[in-house]
């Protein structure tokens, strides 16, 4: 049975950071599906702007939707997460999802070499069985798997 394109995500948020990161990987969870895992939240200094800290993580999962569609979804999300150019100016940045690896395809390449994303594949690499998430959290999956590939389909 094919489980789809293996994919690995970056997140991360410095605006009400907690709360962001909490709901992104909740909603990340239902977009994706039952393999999903997330590695440990991580404080990073900002990098390229003057802010807050951020909290940053890593999410591995597989997809049967194309590249354009995650991206189009996550892209929402950050906007239900009230991710806007305004805030950007304000170096608010209340969550930022990237797709880092899509099948065998790296993106976002300078994102490789930061020491927190390095960090954070090397604990994954070595704990995997302790980045499990919890199977309560994906109770509803299949609904909320089809719902966001709707929403994604609807601004395309």
């Amino acid at each position: 049975m094919d489980k789809g394109t293996r994919i690995i995500v970056s997140i991360g948020s410095n605006f009400n950071a907690k709360e962001n990161i909490t709901l992104a990987k909740r909603k990340l969870a239902f977009m994706l599906g039952n393999d999903t895992v997330f590695t440990k939240e991580m404080w990073t200094d900002p990098i390229g702007i003057e802010s807050e800290k951020f909290i940053n993580c890593i999410c591995f999962s597989t997809t049967k939707h194309t590249l354009s569609q995650i991206t189009k979804a996550f892209k929402q999300l950050e906007k239900r997460c009230e991710r806007s150019k305004k805030n950007d100016l304000m170096n608010r940045i209340t969550l930022d999802i990237d797709i880092l690896m899509y099948g065998e395809t790296k993106l976002h390449i300078d994102d490789w070499n930061r020491d927190y994303i390095k960090t954070l594949m090397n604990d994954y690499d070595n704990n995997k069985e302790l980045f499990i998430i919890d199977k309560t959290l994906r109770q509803k999956s299949y609904y909320y798997s089809q719902s966001w590939l709707l929403d994604a389909r609807r601004h395309h």
